[in-house]
């Protein structure tokens, strides 16, 4: 098998993790894991570890116009943003399912506790989220830059307001020109 991204390097045998063989490429340091010895490690990796904060090192990710050829079934691989701010996204192969890891994504999901849900990231509903995280985050680009310095004062109102139990009240108040008019 060759390297999808490298083309000309042979991927060689390794272990991503205990009990998960897998297969890298010394050229660019990324890995090819066959799809049916993920789920063999996921069944024996045990309950679904929760999500936490990434304490490793920054990971810069990778080119995202290369498209990718399957080392395992030559078909074409699709490209699915993680989201939960890693900012990388996976390759799967659509025939059999395979995945690519470009180097230091698997450390990265694995220092997440994502790597026991990766089957997930490939998923709509996971995808989904995705799209309506990032639309999230690019709307707070906006009003920050809208509002400048008192984005922050505004979301802190804004939550008053939408906790307090008389939020219509307050919002028709705010809302009208002339609240004190009879």
């Amino acid at each position: 098998m060759n390297c999808p991204v490298c083309k000309i390097v042979s991927l060689t045998r390794m272990e991503l993790d205990e009990n998960l063989p897998a297969y890298a490429c010394a050229g660019c340091r990324g890995t090819w894991l066959s799809s049916r010895e993920y789920w063999r490690w996921l069944d024996a990796h045990g309950p679904t570890l929760p999500e936490k904060q990434y304490e490793g090192p920054a990971i810069t990710p990778a080119d995202s116009s290369l498209v990718k050829i399957c080392p395992e079934c030559r078909r074409l691989m699709l490209r699915y943003m993680v989201g939960h701010g890693t900012g990388i996204a996976l390759d799967q192969c659509a025939a059999c399912n395979g995945m690519w890891f470009d180097r230091g994504e698997w450390d990265l999901l694995k220092g997440r506790n994502l790597h026991d849900e990766v089957h997930l990231v490939f998923t709509a509903p996971w995808q989904s989220a995705v799209r309506k995280e990032e639309s999230r985050s690019r709307l707070d680009d906006v009003y920050r830059h809208r509002f400048g310095a008192d984005y922050d004062e505004v979301k802190r109102l804004r939550e008053w307001i939408h906790g307090h139990r008389e939020c219509e009240q307050i919002i028709a108040f705010l809302t009208d020109p002339e609240p004190y008019r009879s």
